[in-house]
C-alpha cells in the first residue's frame, strides 16, 4: 500500500481478521480502521437465491414483505449462505406511497403499479400523512426480529427511496423509460411538485428514523432515478429534500448512506449532501471521486465510499471477478474507508458462483 492520502483521513487494513461483520461495517461507516473492507450487496435478499424462490412459491411479493417472520427469514438467507458483513431488511421503497393512500401492486412481467396517479395539486393535497409506527409496523417488527437473530455479529441496514424516485412512481404509475409525466409535473407545476416533495421528505425521514429505532445500525437513501435530471434541475427539485432527510437522520445520531444512480454529474451535490457516505454506481470513477472528496477539508464530506462493481461482472468467470475486486481495492488504496458492494442491485439470474467469487475475493483482501 502506498502512502497517498490526498488530504483524507487514511484508514488502514489490519493484518489479522479481528472483527466480526457488524464491527467491521460500523467501523468503516465511521471512516475507522478495519481488517478488510466489509462486503454486502444491494438486492442480496431475493430472486437470486433458490431458498427465496421456495418461500415465494404460492406467495406474492407483498405477502412476503408484510409478514415480519418471513421478511426476516428472507433478509437472513444471503447472510447465512455467503457470510456477508451486513444484512439489508427485505422490503420495498414503495411502502411510502402506499402509506400515503396509493394502491400498490406488483405484477409479474410489469413490476410495481401504483394508482391513482398524481396529476395536479389537488391530488397532492389528498395524500395521507403516514404514521411510521402504525403504517410500517410489519417492517419494524421484521427489523427487530432480524436484529435479534443477527446477535450482534452482522450489521443490519434499513433504507428508503428518495423523494424524486418515489415521486416518479407516484406520477408515472410505475416504471418508465421516458419520465415524461414526471418531468411535465416538475416543470409545469413546480408549486405542486414542491408540496409533494415536502410531504415525501417528511414521510421518508420518519420512516428512516423509525427503522433506526427498531434496530437498524445504519440506513441508505436510494435515489434510483437521480440521473434523469440535469445537475441544475436536480439541485432545484430534489437535492434540497435529500439534504433535509439526511440532516434529520444525522441530528438524531444516525448513519446514512446516499445512493444516486447514474449520478456522476451530481457528485458535487452528493458530496455536499451531509451524508455519512456515498454509494457509487458502476459508471463512476472511484479515483476521481476520492480526489474530489479530498478538496473538502472542513470535515463535512462523506467519510466512506461504497461500491461500485458492475452487477453484470458477476456473470464472468470467478477469477475475472476476483481480479476486478483486487483492482477496485488497489484503486481505493486505503485513501478512504471503503465498503465493497455492487454499483446497483443484483440481477435476478446472477449465478451463485459469481456471487460467491465476489464475496470470497473481498475476504481474501484481509
Amino acid at each position: 500500500m502506498t502512502e497517498r492520502t490526498f488530504g483524507l483521513a487514511q484508514p488502514r487494513y489490519l493484518e489479522s481478521a479481528s472483527m466480526n461483520g457488524r464491527e467491521r461495517m460500523l467501523a468503516a461507516l465511521k471512516g475507522k480502521t478495519v481488517d478488510r473492507p466489509p462486503v454486502w450487496m444491494m438486492r442480496q435478499a431475493g430472486r437470486t437465491l433458490p431458498e427465496y424462490r421456495a418461500i415465494r412459491a404460492g406467495r406474492s411479493f407483498l405477502e412476503v414483505m408484510h409478514d415480519p417472520a418471513i421478511a426476516s427469514e428472507v433478509t437472513l438467507q444471503p447472510v447465512r449462505r455467503f457470510g456477508l458483513d451486513a444484512a439489508i431488511i427485505f422490503c420495498d421503497i414503495l411502502i411510502v406511497p402506499a402509506a400515503m393512500g396509493l394502491n400498490l401492486e406488483f405484477i409479474k412481467g410489469t413490476g410495481p403499479v401504483l394508482g391513482p396517479v398524481l396529476r395536479d395539486a389537488a391530488d397532492v393535497a389528498a395524500l395521507k400523512t403516514p404514521v411510521a409506527e402504525r403504517d410500517y409496523a410489519y417492517l419494524l417488527e421484521a427489523l427487530a426480529r432480524t436484529k435479534e437473530e443477527l446477535a450482534g455479529q452482522t450489521a443490519l441496514l434499513g433504507f428508503a427511496g428518495a423523494p424524486l424516485t418515489l415521486a416518479s412512481y407516484m406520477i408515472e404509475g410505475g416504471s418508465t423509460r421516458t419520465f415524461t409525466e414526471l418531468k411535465s409535473f416538475l416543470f409545469g407545476q413546480p408549486e405542486a411538485a414542491a408540496e409533494l416533495f415536502d410531504k415525501l421528505a417528511d414521510a421518508v425521514g420518519d420512516l428512516l428514523l423509525a427503522q433506526l429505532a427498531a434496530g437498524a445500525d445504519a440506513v441508505q437513501l436510494f435515489d434510483t432515478w437521480a440521473g434523469e435530471l440535469s445537475a441544475e434541475d436536480y439541485e432545484r427539485f430534489a437535492m434540497p429534500y435529500n439534504r433535509r432527510i439526511i440532516a434529520r437522520v444525522r441530528q438524531a445520531g444516525g448513519t446514512i448512506m446516499l445512493f444516486l444512480r447514474n449520478g456522476a454529474h451530481l457528485m458535487d451535490a452528493a458530496i455536499e449532501s451531509g451524508a455519512s457516505g456515498l454509494a457509487l454506481d458502476w459508471r463512476m470513477d472511484v479515483d476521481t471521486i476520492i480526489q474530489r472528496l479530498a478538496e473538502h477539508q472542513d470535515g463535512s464530506a462523506p467519510n466512506v465510499l461504497q461500491g461500485n462493481l458492475d452487477p453484470a461482472a458477476l456473470f464472468a468467470p470467478p477469477e475475472q471477478i476476483r481480479e476486478r475486486v483486487r483492482r477496485l481495492h488497489a484503486t481505493v488504496d486505503g485513501r478512504i474507508a471503503h465498503i465493497m458492494n455492487l454499483g446497483h442491485g443484483l440481477h435476478p439470474n446472477t449465478p451463485l458462483t459469481g456471487i460467491e467469487a465476489f464475496v470470497e475475493a473481498v475476504k481474501e483482501l484481509g
